[in-house]
């Protein structure tokens, strides 16, 4: 699966406020509540995501995540809803 498809998955769970799974090429996992796909100050298309599980390069395994979709090799759908959070804000600048 490429960035294309990765990108396309997550606006589709987003859409159906749906969590998504997304695996890295090294097998390792994220589960994240998907909110937006926006283009970086630097140009990078970048998913804008609440994580709720699995791996952090950072050791914080919860919380706002900007992520490029090339770092992923997979996405799907968890078949599991959940709702905004009330501290979104699309026009936070700091977060983007």
């Amino acid at each position: 699966m490429g960035p294309d498809e990765v990108e396309a998955t997550f606006v589709a769970a987003g859409k159906a406020l749906s969590l998504v799974w997304l695996t890295e090429p090294s097998g390792r996992y994220r589960i994240v509540e998907p909110h937006m796909v926006f283009v970086s100050t630097t140009g990078k298309r970048l998913l804008h995501c609440f994580q709720i599980g699995g791996y952090s390069s950072g050791g914080i395994l919860r919380g706002w995540k900007n992520m490029e979709p090339g770092a992923f090799d997979g996405a799907q759908i968890v078949d599991q809803q959940f709702s905004p959070r009330d501290d979104y804000n699309p026009f936070n600048e700091e977060m983007f």
